[in-house]
This record gives C-alpha cells, structure tokens and sequence, in this order.
C-alpha cells in the first residue's frame, strides 16, 4: 500500500479498506487523516478517519501504522482504544447536526471510524476570502446549529472540545453539521505531553492549554463563539494566551452594532470570556442569553441506535419496499382511443402545414437544385430558428434576415484557448482549496510548537540542567546521558535560539527556532531539520505555511510575499517554488488561476482583474503570450 503523494504519510487513492475504496484526501491533522471513500456495497461516498497522532505514528511501506518508537509504543496503542471507545459512543445515536458515525474497525495496526460524508462547504471555506463574514441570516442559522447540537452532545456526557470553522460543514441545504470530535485527542492529552497541545489557538479556551485545566460545556461553548465572532467579524478573536494580563478583545456589541443584533452580539461577547467561571456555564444558559435574536432552537433528544456494545450496520435502502417494475408492461397496456385521434389530429395539421407552404417549398427546393449557383456556406454563421410547423394561423411578413456578424479568423483557436484556460483554472481551484487545508493544519501545528517553546522556556522546568559550549553557545534544558534530551532551549553564538522538544541533541519533534534576522520557524521538526508542517517567515518581508523538508516548502502550502503588492501563492511547492496548479493574487489588483513552474505563471489560465472582468491566456515563463481580447 504505497502513501499518497498529497501526504507522505496518507495511504494512496485507490487503496481497499474492506467495502471502502479511497478516492481523495479530505483532511488531516495533527491526530488523523479523513479520507473521502466511495462503499461499494451501498454505491455511496462515506468519509474516513484514520487514527494517526503525527507525533508519535508512522506508516511502513507495506502500509501498516505502528508507534514511531517503543517509547512511543504503550502511548500509542492506548490512544487507539481510546479513539475506537469515542467511535462507538458517537455511533449510537443521530442528531440533525452531529455528523452520523456509521461504523468503525481495526486494520493496518490502527482504527478507522466510518462518518456520512456530509456533501457542503465548511465555515473554513466560506471564510476563505480576507475579511469575509457571513450576513446576519447566516450567523443565526449557524448559532442555530451549534446551540442544538452541542445540547445534544453534553446531554450524552461527551464533550467536542475541538470546535472550529473546518470542525463545522454547511450543507448545500444551508445545515450545519458538527464533525471530528476530539473527545480521544483530549484522552491523550490527559497521558501523554506530546498531545496535549493538539488545539487551534485561534479558537481554543485558556484551560485547554494547561495540563491541569478543568473543562467542561463552556469550554465548548468559547470554541462555538470564536467561530461565530469570525463569521460575524471577519476574523478570529485574540489567542486566549494572549489575553493573559490585559485583555485585547474589543465586544462585537460595540465593534459590529451597525449590522447584527445586539442581543446576539452580547451573547457571542458572554461565550467568550476569558475565564471559565464568567461564561455560561451550559448550553441551556448560553441559549437564554441568545433570547428572541434566534428562533426557538429544537432540542428533541438524541436519537440513540439500538445495541449497546456492538458495531451499527450501515444503512440503505430496504429492499422489502422496493416494488418490481415490469419490464413489458407498457408494451402489453391497450392503446387508449384519444392516442390514436391524437395521432389523426398531428398527421392532418401536417398535411395542412406542407398545403400552406408549397410555393415557399418548391422555391427551397429550386434554389438547392443542381442549376442553381452555389453558396459557399459560411461554419460559424449562426443558425436561424424556424417559426414551428403547427402554427394555425398563417405568420405575418418576416423581414430579411441581416447579414451576420464579420467572422474572426481565429475564432476556433480562442475557443479552445478558452477552454484549456478553465479547465486549468478549475485545477488551480481544487488545488487552492487543497493548500488551503494544509496551510490551517500547519498554522495550528506552529501554534503548538509555540506551546512547546514557551514550555520549555519556564524557569520552573523538571530537572532542568545547564550545559555550556566552546564558541559561547549555552542550553538550558533536560539533558539525559550529557544529550540534549526533552524539553529546553539553546542559545547559539550568532544569535540563534531554538527551543521545544529535544532528542539526542538535536531538535525532533515540535519545536521553534529564531535567527539573527528575526527569521523564524515554527512547527515540526525530524534530525534537527524543520521537517514537517509548520510556518516559516520573516516578519514584515514573507510568511509560508505547509509542509517542509529540512527547511524548504515541499508539497502543498501558501507563500505570502508582505512587501507591497502582497502576493498570495497557493498550491504545492518543490524546493520552495510553485509547481503546478495554482492561485496567485497580487493585491486587490488581479488574481491569476492556472498553472505554474518555477513560481512563475506557466501554461494555460485565467485573470480576473480588480474591475472583475476574466481573461483566459497562454503563458511561458511568467510572460503572456496568447490571451483572450
């Protein structure tokens, strides 16, 4: 079982899990992979999680998953009998906006839970776009179903504890649907260090950052209000980290009072305080604060499936209220009398069609007879639309048809320019979209890399020790056989500082290193080299997201260029350039949809300008040379 060239550690498309075929990546973070599978029993597309924590799993090549060391070992397999413990708690009951565990099992050393795949677009797409927010009726409908579903969810004793614009699908029938709990994740947390960090800065409460911290429905409740705060503003509140102290946040009631209701806004404002006891502490609170700014909230129980202990069969169609349809029964029914006088009726307004128009046709057929002179036919004259034959009543004087439009020699070659333009373009688009998952993956793998830093960083670190080197280098961290080996930080003679996870006096793991430039990286590091998903930049000057190896953008991710114009490349990278589909927008001026080589535009595309006028062209080496008038 090869992987998928999309992520070195995902299996290849194609790839048989018993009834599933996988045919693309939807997902992956930081403890799985989701997949998009097609059950080829029930002829459906279904959505699979793969139990893979990055931190401590690896894939062999012949596809099976195991622990990446045998420190790792009892780590592992504990947090798979908790993620299979969270699979069969979530398949037995159904909720209109809790994503439908179908089933799970076991295979290739790991589990895999089997979901609906909820056809729509998630929050984190409809926000894409910089400063997008939803209109107020969208906000509503979104509060709706993240009120009714975490009540569904906390009456069952579970807890989300992951909530965020990806965790949250809008289906095409405007539905939102809850997805990826993290319920396993916060399990690992609880017995390892290396996952406890597992969250999404932007959206994760302050007692989620600490080892001790007591959770409960408010904090589910602060992730549900830092997604509606980004879908009402724009933007995510403040980190909570940051919030230490003195507090940035501003209240949507006072930032956004001109487009929403203030009930709606003062509660958004009341789930997101910073300290746990000053929030709602239930769903039910939460909800009364919301008043009459949302329709009455249905909260019918949860549904629960029967069987308790044993895995739910997938459902379909029962075959027992399918009535057979017989193939000759159409050919075996009578003909009814009005058939046939309708077919008397069509064949007399023809005769009497072909009587009224005889002179026009014996000139048609005079004018097409040998003797006639020719008419060179012109192939792009458009064709003119006949009056229909069973007009009743005779058509007034038709005026003579103008002559047509002068024909454009290459007409043919621009269609097909054209063509090949938004065929690129749609790959460019699937491809953003690809780039864009992995660019939020590697900003909440930064986020806890920062965790990890700031962790080993703390004057009060366990059996911290002191180690100095010639040439004016220090560390300060755990050391273990004279190695650098856990937690700490090293201060190197040219300004260099790395901090995080240490392993054999080298980097491995998560980690952050800043250089004398005030360059920096955060995220996964493999040997000492930032290898993984993290963020690179350099303040003010670039900042890219994606994966790495050994400290080049390698696969799929996002390049900002921060000097003016910004320039925004999304794709995947080889050796820190753009190869391939890929979006490109510089500024508010234009943005280019196609192909790359080189990080310079190559082949087919489109542009669409600041006017919002498009233009399909052909380029070659970040020259245009072939577009569209």
């Amino acid at each position: 079982m090869p992987t998928s060239s999309e992520n070195d550690q995902a299996l290849s498309l194609g790839t048989r899990l018993g009834d599933y075929r996988l045919d693309a990546i939807i997902g992956h973070g930081g403890f799985g992979i989701t997949y998009r599978a097609f059950d080829t029993q029930l002829a459906k597309f279904v959505a699979i999680k793969e139990y893979f924590p990055v931190e401590f799993a690896v894939r062999r090549p012949d596809g099976e998953v195991g622990a990446r060391g045998t420190r790792f070992t009892d780590d592992f397999v504990w947090g798979r009998e908790r993620f299979l413990d969270e699979a069969r708690a979530l398949a037995r009951f159904r909720h209109v906006h809790i994503v439908p565990v179908l089933r799970y099992f076991e295979a290739n050393g790991t589990a895999y839970t089997v979901m609906e795949f909820e056809d729509g677009r998630s929050v984190a797409q409809l926000l894409r776009a910089p400063n997008r927010r939803l209109q107020p009726d969208e906000v509503r409908r979104l509060a709706e179903g993240l009120l009714s579903g975490l009540r569904a969810v906390h009456a069952q004793g579970f807890l989300h504890r992951d909530i965020k614009p990806s965790n949250i699908i809008v289906r095409h029938d405007g539905v939102p649907i809850l997805i990826d709990f993290g319920a396993a994740r916060q399990a690992m947390g609880g017995r390892t260090r290396t996952l406890t960090s597992i969250l999404t800065p932007q959206y994760a409460p302050i007692e989620q950052y600490a080892l001790d911290g007591k959770q409960g429905p408010w904090s589910d409740i602060y992730s549900a209000a830092a997604v509606l705060h980004h879908a009402v503003a724009g933007s995510p509140p403040p980190e909570a980290v940051s919030r230490v102290g003195t507090d940035p946040y501003r209240p949507l009631a006072v930032t956004q009072a001109d487009r929403f209701d203030q009930t709606l806004l003062a509660a958004i404002d009341s789930g997101l305080a910073f300290a746990p006891d000053e929030r709602p502490q239930t769903v039910a609170d939460w909800s009364v604060q919301f008043g009459t700014a949302l329709p009455q909230v249905d909260d019918a129980p949860t549904q629960r499936l029967p069987g308790a202990t044993t895995a739910p069969r997938l459902s379909g169609v029962s075959r027992e209220h399918l009535e057979p349809v017989s193939m000759t029964a159409s050919h075996e029914r009578p003909r009814s009398k009005a058939g046939v006088w309708m077919i008397v009726v069509l064949i007399a307004v023809a005769v009497a069609v072909l009587w009224r128009y005889q002179p026009e046709l014996r000139g048609l057929l005079a004018s097409t007879s040998p003797s006639s002179p020719t008419v060179p036919e012109t192939p792009s004259r458009p064709e003119v639309a006949q009056p229909p034959a069973t007009a009743p009543t005779p058509s007034p004087p038709v005026a003579a048809p103008s002559a047509p439009p002068p024909v454009v020699p290459d007409q043919s070659a621009q269609k097909a320019l054209i063509d090949q333009a938004q065929r690129a373009a749609t790959e460019a688009r699937t491809m953003l979209d690809r780039a864009d998952e992995a660019s939020k993956v590697a900003r909440s793998m930064a986020g806890e890399a920062r965790i990890v830093a700031a962790r080993a960083a703390r004057p009060d670190l366990e059996n911290a020790e002191r180690l100095s080197y010639d040439g004016g280098a220090s560390y300060i961290g755990q050391v273990v056989g004279g190695k650098r080996q856990g937690l700490g930080v090293a201060e190197l003679a040219n300004g260099e500082r790395q901090a995080g996870d240490w392993d054999a006096d080298r980097l491995d793991g998560l980690g952050i290193v800043r250089l004398r430039d005030d360059s920096r990286y955060a995220g996964q590091w493999n040997d000492g080299q930032s290898t993984g998903l993290g963020v690179r930049e350099k303040p003010g000057i670039e900042r890219t997201e994606g994966n790495f190896v050994a400290g080049r953008l390698e696969g799929l991710g996002v390049r900002w260029a921060l000097t003016e114009p910004t320039i925004v490349q999304s794709g995947e990278f080889h050796a820190d350039m753009l190869d391939g589909p890929g979006v490109e927008t510089i500024g508010a001026r234009e943005r280019y949809e196609g192909g790359f080589r080189a990080s310079r535009r190559q082949g087919y595309g489109q542009v669409t300008g600041a006017d919002g006028k498009m233009r399909s062209g052909l380029w070659e080496d970040g020259k245009l040379v072939d577009s569209t008038p």
